[in-house]
């Protein structure tokens, strides 16, 4: 048993995962197993993946959907702390990255989960420097504090591109599987925040993490990130190089 597992969905993810394993095995801490859900990647994303000491499951594409590739990957850790969500792309800052963002639950009391902020990767578009960094300097500039804790919910919170939540909260309410196409992040921080929890953004536990979008991508992301308000199935689809409705 471990401390902490680190659950990660993959699909065709050749490019960054052997980068984002590569990062999590030179973490400071290290009470942790990292957990694959893979759904039929047909390039070199699972023989990359074997080269780390990692456990890999997988479904088929028929059976993905957010959620429930979360809790099928959830249900099979050891940890009986904590629960990291991240990427498969979504490369780690730092070598106390873990370690920084666990620390908050530590920091602050009725802690349901932890998350940071992105930064885009070396191959991203002229568009997602622009946003991303822009965004990233409007909230240092508001804010500027390391660290916010969050007590409403709202876009973005809790986001699963790199968070950490509690073992517990997750045993006792799993993922809400009729978000299938996403939001099940924000449904269920939405949940425990009104139960009185917090959550905390930490620019420490910060990722590189981009789609390489234009700025029409963009505009379609910020519409498909509004939608995830309500429940949607997850739905196979074949989408342009910049839609923001991609499996993983």
């Amino acid at each position: 048993m471990v401390e902490t597992s680190i659950v990660i969905r993959t699909k065709n993810e050749e490019r960054w995962i052997g980068l984002t394993l590569k990062r999590l095995r030179e973490q400071t801490y290290r009470d942790f197993e990292i957990i694959i859900v893979d759904s039929g990647s047909q390039d070199d994303t699972l023989r990359i993946a074997r080269k780390f000491p990692v456990r890999i499951f997988q479904i088929s594409p028929s059976e993905f959907s957010y959620p429930y590739a979360l809790n099928y990957g959830i249900q099979r850790t050891t940890s009986n702390r904590y629960i990291v969500i991240i990427s498969a792309h979504s490369i780690p800052i730092s070598q106390t990255w873990l370690q920084d963002g666990l620390e908050n639950f530590h920091a602050y009391q009725n802690v349901a989960g932890v998350y940071g902020f992105l930064k885009p990767l070396p191959s991203s578009s002229f568009a997602d420097r622009v946003i991303m960094n822009g965004s990233n300097f409007f909230w240092w500039v508001l804010n500027r504090q390391q660290r916010f804790v969050v007590r409403q919910a709202g876009m973005g919170v809790l986001g699963f591109t790199n968070a950490i939540i509690r073992r517990d909260l997750w045993n006792q309410r799993p993922f809400n599987e009729a978000y299938g196409a996403g939001g099940e992040d924000g449904e269920w921080a939405a949940y425990w925040l009104q139960c009185g929890y917090i959550a905390v953004k930490d620019w420490r536990f910060t990722v590189h993490h981009s789609h390489n979008l234009g700025f029409l991508g963009w505009y379609r992301q910020f519409r498909y990130w509004k939608s995830l308000d309500r429940p949607a199935p997850f739905q196979q689809l074949k989408f342009r190089k910049d839609s923001p409705h991609r499996q993983i």
